[in-house]
C-alpha cells in the first residue's frame, strides 16, 4: 500500500506530541498570571500601590502596577512572541526543526528565572518578553515540524495537536493557579514553565527529524531512513514527490511501479535522479533532462518578491490576525478580572478554569472534525458563531445577567476551539513549498503575536472605556473574518502538500525566474 494512504505510525504520534510540548509551554505562559493577578499587583497589609517584603528577604511580595503598565507587562509576552516568530526561521533552516527546539527551551528557563525573581514592573516585563520569544519560536517550529512529518490524511489532526497541547497548558497553569493564589504562589506560577521545557528536552532525541528538511539540506539517504520510520507501506512514491517538490527534477517512465532502496542517488553534477529495478524511473544517460539545482530556503523578503507566494503570505497573516481579534486572548489573559465584578474573586477563578476545560474539550472536537469537514467550513462556523455569541454576551453584560455571561463566554471559547483555534496553523504549514514554509510560518505567527500583543495591551483600558460593550469590537472582527474566509480561503483537507501546491499554483514555480535571478 502506498504510504500516503496507509495509517499513521506510533512514531508520528509520539513525535508530534513531544514537539507540541513547546506549544503547551505557550499556553502555560499565556495564562500564568491570570488567576493570581490580584496578588501580583497588590501587597498584603499595605495601602494600594505600596510594596511589602517577604519576612527576612529583600524580595517584594508584589509589584504594584496601574492598568496601562499591567497591560504592557502582560502584552510584552506577545512582543517577545513576535520577535521569536520573526527570528527563528534561519535557525530552523540551519539546525532543523527538531534540533532547534533544544536551543529554544533555554529561553523558557531564563524567562522563568527573570519573572520568578522580579521586583519591579520592568524586570517582570523583560522576563515575560523572554518567555514570549521562546513561545513564538516554538509556535513556528512545531507547526512546521508536524506538517512535514504527518501523512496527508492525518495532517489536520496532528498539526492540531499543537493547539490542543496549548489549551492543555492553559488548563494546567490555571488549575495550578487555584492553589497558588497567594503572595508566594504567583511567583511559583511564573516558574512552572520549566517543567514541560525539561520534559521536552529529554524526549526530543527520540523524535525523528523532518524528512523534508533533510532533503532540503541534501541529506537524501537520511531523509529516506527518516520517512521509513514515519510511514507504513511503500514510501517510494511519496519520497520521490518530496524530492521533486524540493526543487529536484526526476524523469520517469509511465511503467514505473517500484523503486529500490538505493533508488535516490546523488549525481556528481549536483542533482538527484532515480534508478529503477528493471527499467522503471531512470536517468536518461544520453539525453539528460534539464535539472534544477536544489532550491535553498527563501527569506521572507524573497518570498514577498514572488507575487504568487506573497499573496498567500498576506492571506495567512489575515487569518492569524483573525485568530487574535476573536477576543480569545482577552479571555485567556483577563477572564478572572472580567468575572470578578460579577462573581467575586474566588468564584471568578473557578469560572476561568471552567473556560479552560471547555477550551481543551472542544479543541479535541475540532481535531476530530478538521480532516472530515474541512478547514474552511470549520473556520467559517467558528467566526460566525463567535460573532453571534459576542453580541449576546454584550446583552448579558449590559443587563447584568450573570448566567448568560458565563454561557456566552463558554460558547465563545468552544466555537473558537473548534475552528479558529486550529485552522490558521494548518493553512500556514501546509500551503507552502518546503523552501518557503519557514518564512511563511514566521510571517503568519508574526501577525498572530502582534495582534496578541495589541489585544493584551489594549484590553484593560478598552474595558474601562467601553465597559459592557467591549465585546462588540470582537463581534465586528469576527464578521469580517467570516467574509474574508468565504471569498478568499481554499480547502486543503486530505491533500498532499504537493497536491495543494498544484491547486495554489506554486508546484511548478521556477523560483529563480520569479526572483529574476540569472541562471547559470
Amino acid at each position: 500500500m502506498d504510504s500516503r494512504q496507509a495509517g499513521v505510525r506510533p512514531t508520528v504520534i509520539f513525535s508530534a506530541l513531544v514537539a507540541s510540548l513547546g506549544t503547551f509551554n505557550c499556553g502555560v505562559n499565556t495564562s500564568a498570571l491570570n488567576i493570581p493577578s490580584y496578588f501580583v499587583r497588590n501587597c498584603p497589609n499595605v495601602p494600594s500601590g505600596q510594596i511589602s517584603y517577604y519576612p527576612g528577604s529583600g524580595l517584594t511580595q508584589c509589584i504594584p502596577m496601574n492598568d496601562w503598565v499591567w497591560g504592557i507587562a502582560t502584552g510584552m509576552f506577545a512582543i517577545g512572541g513576535l520577535i521569536g516568530a520573526m527570528t527563528v526561521g534561519p535557525l530552523a533552516t540551519r539546525m532543523g526543526r527538531r534540533d532547534s527546539m533544544f536551543f529554544i527551551n533555554i529561553a523558557f528557563l531564563i524567562g522563568a528565572a527573570l519573572t520568578g525573581m522580579a521586583t519591579t514592573s520592568a524586570q517582570l516585563t523583560i522576563g515575560r518578553a523572554v518567555l514570549g520569544i521562546g513561545s513564538g519560536a516554538m509556535s513556528v517550529l512545531v507547526s512546521m515540524y508536524i506538517a512535514e512529518i504527518a501523512p496527508p490524511a492525518q495532517r489536520g489532526a496532528l498539526v492540531g495537536c499543537l493547539q490542543l497541547l496549548a489549551t492543555c497548558g492553559i488548563l494546567y497553569i490555571e488549575l495550578c493557579g487555584l492553589g497558588l493564589r497567594s503572595w508566594v504562589g504567583w511567583r511559583v506560577a511564573t516558574t512552572l514553565t520549566v517543567v514541560p521545557a525539561i520534559i521536552q528536552t529529554i524526549l526530543l532525541p527520540f523524535c525523528v527529524r523532518s524528512p523534508r528538511w533533510l532533503i532540503s539540506r541534501n541529506r537524501i539517504e537520511e531523509a529516506r531512513t527518516a520517512l521509513l520510520k514515519l510511514r507504513h507501506g511503500d514510501i517510494e512514491g511519496e519520497f520521490l514527490e518530496m524530492v521533486r517538490s524540493s526543487g529536484n527534477t526526476i524523469t520517469a517512465s509511465s511503467t514505473s511501479s517500484s523503486i529500490s532502496k538505493d533508488s535516490i542517488v546523488a549525481d556528481q553534477q549536483g542533482y538527484y535522479a532515480a534508478t529503477a529495478i528493471g527499467g522503471g524511473i531512470q536517468k536518461d544517460q544520453e539525453n539528460p533532462a534539464p535539472q534544477k539545482e536544489q532550491q535553498e530556503p527563501l527569506s521572507l523578503v524573497q518570498v514577498m518578491r514572488i507575487p504568487l507566494l506573497a499573496v498567500l503570505v498576506i492571506k495567512m497573516m489575515i487569518l492569524h490576525a483573525g485568530f487574535q481579534l476573536s477576543g480569545i486572548s482577552a479571555i485567556m489573559y483577563y477572564s478572572t478580572s472580567i468575572f470578578q465584578a460579577t462573581f467575586g474573586t474566588d468564584e471568578a477563578a473557578y469560572v476561568t478554569v471552567g473556560a479552560a476545560v471547555v477550551y481543551v474539550a472542544f479543541t479535541g472536537v475540532g481535531l476530530a472534525l478538521v480532516d472530515r469537514l474541512g478547514r474552511k467550513s470549520l473556520i467559517l462556523f467558528s467566526s460566525v458563531t463567535m460573532c453571534l455569541f459576542s453580541v449576546v454576551l454584550t446583552i448579558g453584560m449590559v443587563l447584568n445577567i450573570s448566567a448568560l455571561q458565563v454561557v456566552c463566554i463558554m460558547l465563545n471559547v468552544a466555537s473558537f476551539a473548534v475552528g479558529l483555534g486550529i485552522v490558521p496553523f494548518l493553512f500556514t504549514s501546509e500551503s507552502f513549498p518546503t523552501y518557503a514554509v519557514g518564512a511563511a510560518c514566521s510571517a503568519g505567527l508574526m501577525s498572530n503575536w502582534f495582534f496578541n500583543f495589541l489585544t493584551g495591551f489594549t484590553f484593560p483600558p478598552l474595558l474601562s472605556i467601553c465597559g459592557d460593550y467591549v465585546f462588540l469590537l470582537f463581534a465586528g472582527f469576527m464578521l469580517l473574518t467570516a467574509i474574508f474566509v468565504h471569498f478568499f480561503a481554499v480547502e486543503t483537507a486530505r491533500k498532499s502538500i504537493e497536491d495543494i501546491g498544484r491547486q495554489l499554483g506554486w508546484y511548478d514555480l521556477d523560483v529563480k525566474q520569479a526572483l529574476g535571478v540569472q541562471k547559470s
